[in-house]
């Protein structure tokens, strides 16, 4: 059902017609919708194997998505109050805020950054592809936030997490390029949260995305400055702007030669031609029903 009162800010239609052309009424009408709701089973806490089943016992309806064993779509109305979710056996997490964990693949070996990390369900995700092994420096420099990302670690069993009150870029120059893997979620103007907040976009200008796209581009080039040569990081956003996007790797690729941006490959995960900046990823969220949602996986050669 739509949602009538969704707030849209004029500038923003006007914008996203010109961007997206005759797909805009399609576009407007999906992003107009609830988004459905999904799960991130914890694999420190808990199996597929004897969680499913139980879940189903109670009466929740659950589908497997393709593209990673340990996420779900879920249809049940609260699932925040399953005990599941109280005993931290499971995340709730959109499934396209899900992908870019699964696009950078860290293993148990490795030196991993989340950059940006609070409240902490992409380090879940973290962890739990490194078989709670290796280390990942989790950081956030917001005093509010970052208490969310330590309940959460202790909550979720994050034992190979270490949680930092830090700006990241202040980790130069102790840990120049001493990271295998790097997650830069970035803070974004969050136009992609429409479907989960009705007033997502009652902060939004086109000055807002100027000022985030300019602290993203000296994110991105500290985060590159921090990976080891040969390591591979993903840029990531909940975000439609190329601004905010395109914009960004394309400044990267600009500073670095080094840099080169990596074809993605999602199971059941429809992902278009990007022309404005080869090999990154736009989730349009009619295509495979999520937000808004870009993703780059980038190397240093």
């Amino acid at each position: 059902m739509s949602i009538k009162k969704t707030f849209f800010p004029e500038d923003f239609i006007d914008k996203y017609k010109e961007l997206l052309g005759e797909e805009w009424p399609t576009f407007f009408e999906c992003i107009k919708q609830k988004q459905p709701k999904s799960f991130w089973l914890n694999s420190n806490k808990a199996t597929v194997k004897e969680t499913i089943p139980s879940l189903e016992g109670h009466g929740v309806k659950l589908e497997a998505l393709p593209f990673h064993a340990l996420a779900f779509s879920i249809d049940y109305e609260r699932p925040g109050s399953l005990r599941e979710f109280e005993f931290g056996k499971l995340s709730l997490q959109e499934k396209a805020a899900m992908l870019p964990v699964i696009v950078l693949a860290p293993n148990e070996k490795e030196l991993v950054l989340d950059a940006c990390a609070a409240p902490g369900m992409k380090t879940i995700q973290l962890s739990n592809l490194m078989h709670n092994k290796g280390k990942i420096i989790a950081c956030d420099v917001n005093s509010e936030r970052i208490l969310v990302l330590e309940h959460n670690k202790n909550k979720y069993d994050l034992k190979n997490v270490e949680v930092k009150r830090i700006d990241f870029r202040n980790l130069l120059p102790q840990y120049k390029e001493k990271f295998d893997k790097i997650l830069l979620d970035a803070p974004c103007s969050s136009e992609g949260l429409v479907r989960k907040d009705r007033e997502a976009l009652k902060g939004w200008s086109t000055k807002l995305v100027e000022r985030k796209a300019q602290n993203q581009k000296e994110l991105i080039v500290t985060a590159f400055e921090l990976l080891k040569k040969g390591g591979e990081m993903v840029y990531s956003t909940c975000s439609f702007a190329p601004e905010e996007n395109e914009e960004v790797v394309l400044k990267l690729l600009d500073t670095f030669k080094t840099a080169e941006v990596l074809k993605i490959e999602i199971n059941g995960i429809k992902i278009r031609e990007n022309k404005l900046c080869k090999n990154c990823v736009r989730l349009y969220p009619q295509d495979n029903d999520t937000q808004q949602f870009f993703i780059a996986k980038i190397r240093k050669n």
